[in-house]
């Protein structure tokens, strides 16, 4: 099992418990709350039966099924790295239509699409890449099993913006004000950004 220590606020390297949190992180539970919480959410807004519905609709390739549990992802995701980096402020979903029911906005994905996000934080740290690099492993690994995809290698692609590259809008910053296919926040700090 993959144990990363939790830190919490921007100044110093504090490790520790805040609130229910546990000192360390098990990154494999972690994800199997994120896909399970994304999988229910899906199946209710596709009006499927059950899960097991859901999963079979993606296990054959289903491109509004796969869009819709990439969404969910994306969105469990970034509530939990907002809440366990208090320097993320938003986090945002691309390459998604607002209206995922649209057949035409899904006709590329797939099981094997990655999930593309950006994630802006206040400062691009080594321990945020770190925490991102090792759910994106156990992300692989759980949908591995869950959907028999031996061949899947990587399922995350994320994009890291900072306040700077957001005021100059360079990069993956320049898609927040796109006026073609801007992203979709998924997340944001209750905090002004």
């Amino acid at each position: 099992m993959s144990m990363i220590p939790i830190r919490r606020g921007s100044k110093g390297n504090r490790t520790g418990t805040t609130g229910s949190l546990p000192r360390r992180l098990d990154i494999a539970d972690l994800v199997h709350s994120i896909v399970n919480k994304a999988l229910k959410t899906s199946t209710e807004k596709m009006g499927l039966r059950d899960i097991k519905a859901l999963i079979q609709c993606i296990k054959t390739g289903d491109p509004v099924a796969c869009s819709y549990c990439h969404y969910n992802i994306a969105k469990e995701l970034g509530e939990v790295l907002g809440g366990l980096d208090s320097d993320v402020k938003a986090v945002y979903a691309y390459d998604f239509d607002d209206n995922l029911t649209d057949i035409n906005c899904a006709e590329k994905a797939s099981p094997f699409s990655p999930i593309h996000m950006i994630i802006w934080a206040g400062r691009k740290t080594k321990a945020l890449s770190a925490l991102v690099e090792s759910i994106d492993r156990a992300l692989v690994q759980h949908q591995r099993r869950l959907l028999d995809l031996s061949s899947l290698e990587h399922i995350l692609d994320i994009q890291f913006i900072d306040d700077e590259d957001v005021r100059a809008r360079t990069g993956y910053a320049a898609l927040l004000k796109s006026i073609y296919q801007p992203p979709i926040e998924v997340w944001r700090s209750g905090q002004n950004t």
